[in-house]
């Protein structure tokens, strides 16, 4: 999952080899790994299913090395040495928890599907698994460190006046906890599991702000159904796309298979592992989906994030052309510089649609698959869209940085000429004291070619600064509207 902004590089791998002599022989037999530990929470009868979760999202899927424990006791074995870097998920049944009524499981007749969790440790042995390392496990995956994660978590146990250490991924057994486990486990039977991670790391950085409901030994159904939904709402609107990278490095090149010898590569973990690269659907004119095949769509939905972005057209007179230029600009407080202007696509069309701000009006307006709350993307929004793991190339054998199959026309137009696009996101910079009075900073993301990902920085400027002839910047656009997560 890509929740750090990050440049994405593959590393070559070496190959290695094995020889023998004349007079003996190798073991040419794959090596085995385990890991092992024991389900300390309170709740657990000791017989549960316990696996390593090889693409972290926090389920148990079809494939991944279980096994049944023993009174708590597990060992996990497999040729996959990246079960030792794996979270490990104990399956449990929540119907008896305060929050069984809300459950829609529970309701049916049917065991309610929770879980705990603790974070890929690299330890072959001494493995625990409750309540206590689901929360540390919730800010791992939010891109914290173990030991970072250790000490948010520890902070927030302190201020909630229960005993926590250094050591707290061995400490959670302690009756202490007991009110507090009933609780989340309770919340995670009842919460969306499609967005688990999401909603463990929002969870479990937020444990003063639900301290009344976590610490309650009876809260009310209507508290903990609000909390829940609070979840899965905020899971919603922080969900993110992977890398787009499903393919490995193995000695013998590319492969569409997962390596033995070299685990741990990207398209091991997360949406890419789970998907295969990302979910969009082509919408038409009413923002209803459309078949794969369909030679024209208006607009792309991103099923993962909920995201729909308009499709470009490949008409020179159009303010939609994929490689159209506009000043940036919003309204009351940042003006754009004149030369910006006249350097703008509407200098040869005469449409009069300059900048951004004009330009989200006129889609807007022209309710573009029905939609009428375009806007210009987050930096982070945009940066989601790349796919590291495209390989179509454009006529400068350049790689595109997004979908091909559903966004083929992409710009490559202004200084840059990588495929940047303006977002909403301003920039802030420990060099804004050098930066010209009237201007202001923003970030890029590269979009084409091999260093796609990458971030630069630029200047801008506003009709405060003086005409000296100059211009700054000007940049094409792919605006965003907000959809529905299916």
């Amino acid at each position: 999952m890509k929740y750090q902004l990050t440049i994405v590089t593959l590393a070559l791998l070496a190959a290695g080899c094995n020889s023998s002599d004349s007079g003996g022989s190798s073991d040419q037999s794959s090596p085995t790994y385990s890991v092992s530990g024991r389900v300390t929470a309170l709740a657990a009868s000791g017989s549960e299913t316990v696996c390593a979760d090889l693409n972290g999202n926090f389920t148990c899927d079809s494939g991944e090395p279980s096994v049944p424990a023993n009174n708590g006791l597990f060992t996990i074995t497999s040729s996959q040495k990246s079960i030792l870097n794996a979270p490990l998920i104990v399956q449990l049944d929540a119907s008896a928890s305060n929050l069984s009524r809300y459950s829609k499981a529970s309701k049916s007749g049917e065991k309610t599907n929770a879980f705990f969790v603790s974070p890929g440790q690299q330890k072959a042995t001494g493995n625990e698994i409750n309540a206590i390392t689901t929360l540390v496990a919730g800010q791992v995956a939010s891109g914290k460190s173990i030991d970072e994660a250790v000490q948010l978590v520890k902070k927030q146990l302190l201020a909630l006046g229960l005993p926590a250490t250094d050591n707290l991924l061995n400490e959670g057994s302690n009756n202490e906890y007991a009110t507090l486990e009933n609780n989340i486990l309770s919340i995670i039977g009842a919460m969306d599991k499609s967005a688990a991670d999401y909603s463990l790391a929002i969870l479990s950085g937020s444990l003063e702000d639900y301290k009344d409901i976590l610490l309650n030994t009876a809260p009310t159904e209507e508290a903990l159904k609000g909390l829940v939904d609070e979840l899965n709402q905020s899971a919603d609107a922080v969900a993110l796309n992977d890398t787009g990278v499903t393919t490995f490095l193995s000695d013998g090149g590319v492969s569409s298979i997962s390596q033995v010898d070299y685990p741990g590569q990207d398209a091991d973990f997360g949406s890419d592992a789970k998907d295969k690269g990302f979910k969009f659907v082509k919408l038409d004119a009413n923002g209803q989906p459309l078949a794969t095949e369909v030679a024209e769509w208006p607009c792309v939905k991103d099923e993962r994030t909920g995201l729909i972005w308009e499709s470009k057209l490949n008409d020179a007179s159009s303010a939609q052309h994929f490689d159209r230029l506009f000043a940036y600009q919003v309204s009351g407080k940042f003006e754009p510089y004149i030369e910006d202007i006249k350097l703008a696509g509407c200098e040869a069309t005469g449409d009069n649609i300059c900048t951004t701000e004009q330009y989200v009006n006129y889609l807007n307006e022209m309710k573009v698959c029905g939609i009428s709350t375009w806007r210009l993307p987050t930096f982070n929004e945009f940066y989601g869209l790349i796919n590291f793991g495209e390989t179509q190339k454009d006529d400068d054998d350049e790689v595109y940085g997004l979908t091909h199959a559903y966004f083929p026309l992409q710009s490559k137009a202004s200084y840059l000429e990588t495929g940047s696009v303006w977002t909403s996101t301003p920039s802030f910079t420990e060099y804004s004291d050098t930066a010209m009075s009237g201007s202001e900073m923003r970030s890029l993301v590269q979009t084409r070619g091999s260093n796609r990902g990458t971030v630069s920085m630029i200047e801008i400027y506003s009709d405060q600064v003086e005409n000296d002839n100059y211009d700054s910047y000007q940049m094409p656009l792919r605006l965003v509207a907000k959809g529905i997560t299916q």
